[in-house]
């Protein structure tokens, strides 16, 4: 693919690769908020991101970031986008992102959630097009719309 990179789904083998990826980026973040279980985030993230669902974001020969996609009749919905903190603000997320929205069908939706307090974050997807489709106490849902 294009974009300065390529998403590729994880290969057998590479679930612990992938868990210790989102355990590392997110539990700084976490942490400002609430006491990191290990226990309940493992299995949090084994019901919810399916080996068939995660993708590598790599570039350069070496994985930058964790995507968990899927898609449902309207979207290409983005459960997790993980990038570490050693790789943020060079690209990578910028990248992968793009990458998913080339797998769109004209017209379809990219759809994800983050969190309402992360400015950070938000002014991110804000920059690559997404807008608010619903806001709740805690969260955003964001949408991002291919051309026809």
């Amino acid at each position: 693919m294009t974009h300065g990179g390529a998403l590729q789904p994880l290969l057998a083998g590479e679930q612990a690769a992938a868990y210790a990826l989102y355990r590392d980026a997110m539990m700084a973040g976490l942490r400002r908020v609430a006491r990191w279980d290990e226990a309940l985030q493992r299995q949090r993230f084994a019901a919810s991101h399916q080996a068939a669902s995660l993708f590598w974001f790599q570039q350069g020969g070496a994985n930058r970031a964790l995507l968990s996609l899927r898609r449902d009749d309207a979207a290409l919905i983005v459960d997790l986008l993980v990038v570490p903190p050693a790789q943020q603000r060079s690209g990578c997320g910028r990248r992968a992102m793009h990458l998913v929205q080339a797998l769109c069908r004209p017209g379809e939706q990219v759809r994800l959630s983050c969190l309402r307090r992360d400015r950070r974050v938000r002014a991110f997807y804000a920059a690559l097009g997404y807008r608010i489709a619903r806001a709740g106490a805690d969260f955003l849902d964001l949408v991002w719309q291919a051309p026809a």
